[in-house]
């Protein structure tokens, strides 16, 4: 009989490589996941599922332009996205299955949110999505610069058997990707309303405002983040406003 002796709380396994030692550790036992490196492999744990990847080989070629090019969009994306870091946990919550709802926005916007070819690659900020789902949205709005220093947004509404009811949510965010300044309104209005009005204060300094609209229902307020509960978000334009700032 062979019998093999485990440690089940801590396994350790080493492998020497000239002056250093790679050691994981498995928490579960035999049949369990691995945290750390062995070999070329690299073990870790991540919202709830342990994962394997192998280290890449050398690159011997580094620079080629398709190598370039995928450097720059996501380096684009990921400046853009990251003052939305913390609406993306409402905007894309409902796509955070398995990774963080930043990065179910980021591999979204990767996608759909750039255009041009190297070196002439840029952001097409009607593209951008700040929410993602299957509720339905709005067929049209825009938004405009009042002379009482506040901006009216303005939709078309759908309403239907399609799951749109008139008493969704109206969720706004403006977004100055210059001055890297977000502000959004949870609960701008209602579907039925048609438009909301959003109050502007004076200060020092120029802006230039990114406009998006997206519904939610009442169940998502419930803690019930699911597709069916939030739509998609719309792009109502862009407006500059010198000496304003969001209250």
């Amino acid at each position: 009989m062979l019998i093999i002796y485990y440690e089940f709380i801590i396994f350790e396994k080493y492998f020497k490589h000239g002056n250093f030692i790679h050691m994981a550790r498995n928490q579960n036992g035999i049949f369990g996941g691995f945290s750390g490196k062995i070999g070329n492999v690299v073990g870790c744990f991540r919202y709830g599922k342990y994962y394997l990847r192998s280290l890449p080989d050398k690159v011997h070629q580094p620079n080629t332009v398709k190598q370039l090019a995928q450097r720059m969009r996501f380096k684009l994306i990921q400046e853009t996205l990251k003052p939305l870091n913390q609406f993306f946990r409402l905007g894309f919550g409902a796509y955070a299955v398995g990774r963080s709802a930043y990065s179910a926005a980021m591999s979204y916007n990767l996608e759909h949110a750039l255009m041009g070819t190297y070196p002439d690659i840029s952001i097409d900020y009607p593209m951008i999505r700040v929410s993602r789902g299957s509720l339905p949205g709005v067929a049209n709005a825009s938004m405009q610069l009042e002379n009482d220093n506040s901006i009216t947004f303005e939709w078309e509404s759908i309403v239907g058997g399609s799951g749109a009811k008139n008493n969704d949510i109206a969720v706004i965010l403006l977004f100055d990707p210059l001055k890297k300044h977000v502000q959004w309104f949870s609960n701008a209005g209602k579907r039925v309303d048609r438009h909301a009005k959003i109050l502007l204060s004076e200060t020092s300094g120029n802006t230039k405002l990114h406009g998006y609209l997206c519904f939610i229902n009442e169940r998502f307020l419930t803690g019930k983040i699911l597709p069916e509960n939030i739509s998609d978000s719309f792009f109502c334009g862009i407006l500059e406003k010198s000496e304003q700032k969001l209250l």
